[in-house]
């Protein structure tokens, strides 16, 4: 097995960070540096290119493990589909939502050692492939203004969403929507309605920390659709305070539906984004794609 590592020099603040060095002096500690490749990224499309070289070498049993957040992972994952070679991950990104779904604790570089492999799901979004989460509307606003935030002062990491949160609640705006779900049954729906948020989720946590989809897994096949219709707003602060905790199922103003497929459409272009990857649109089709593309977990 080789193993490339691969250093996003994007990623924001974390609570985790190797250096090149590290991650060879720990391997050349074990007697096993020759497992490994090391690589940082210094440039636009430097990620790419490091990627595509390792996919065309004659190396066997190819991984990459990926030290960023969910936009890095993204990227790797769309590069590396229909290859051989298995994706894994250290986050080291700011909000590292797509990590919750693996277990972190106390983790160290020896982590990576042994490497057992799985296959996992990911969604088709306009011809994109979406690792995570894909969301529109009240979230990807928080999430825009997140970033602005992190453009003045990218030292406020994870502090930059609740400020995002507080200047969103206080301009607060719905979206008229027509969705159309294929449920896990292949029955067909259909919703018409003004939204807050709309969610469509692989994993079960996005927007740094926040939990719309409590029981997500990442191999069953299955997306998870969570919207929340219009509501009194005198209900936001604690509706948003369930939501992030994963604790709003039972609130009548939010639904969620187990879904092989749909449609979001509107008259006018809303926000949304992919892994945090936030673009215009008035129209999102999605699909799982089961078994997409194969896993590192790290055994421990």
């Amino acid at each position: 097995m080789t193993k490339l590592f691969l250093i996003s020099s994007t990623a924001g603040a974390t609570e985790y960070h190797f250096t090149k060095k590290q991650i060879e002096d720990v391997y050349k500690k074990y007697g096993r540096e020759d497992e490994i490749i090391v690589k940082e990224t210094r440039y636009r499309g430097h990620l790419e290119e490091i990627v595509e070289a390792f996919l065309a070498s004659s190396y066997k049993d190819k991984v990459i493990i990926s030290l960023g957040g969910d936009g890095t992972i993204n990227e790797v994952a769309n590069l590396c589909l229909g290859h051989d070679v298995a994706v894994g991950l250290i986050p080291t990104g700011t909000g590292n939502d797509f990590a919750k779904n693996f277990d972190y604790k106390d983790f160290k570089i020896e982590d990576t050692f042994d490497i057992s492999i799985r296959p996992i799901d990911l969604i088709r979004v306009n011809g994109k492939y979406c690792v995570n989460v894909t969301s529109l509307g009240f979230d990807t606003e928080v999430l825009q203004t997140a970033y602005d935030y992190l453009a003045e002062d990218k030292s406020l990491g994870k502090r930059a969403y609740i400020k995002a949160v507080a200047d969103r609640v206080k301009n607060l705006t719905y979206q008229d929507l027509s969705i159309t779900l294929s449920l896990e049954d292949s029955t067909k729906i259909e919703l018409d309605d003004e939204f807050l948020v709309s969610a469509i989720c692989n994993g079960g946590y996005y927007g740094s920390g926040f939990n719309p989809a409590p029981d997500a897994k990442i191999d069953d096949g299955i997306i998870n659709f969570v919207t929340a219709r219009k509501f009194p707003k005198w209900q936001l602060l604690p509706l948003i305070l369930k939501y992030k905790k994963g604790k709003h199922q039972s609130s009548k103003y939010l639904d969620e539906y187990l879904v092989k497929s749909g449609q979001v459409k509107s008259d006018y272009n809303f926000l949304a984004n992919i892994d945090g990857e936030i673009f215009s649109t008035n129209s999102l089709n999605f699909e799982v794609v089961a078994k997409a593309i194969n896993w590192a977990y790290f055994e421990k």
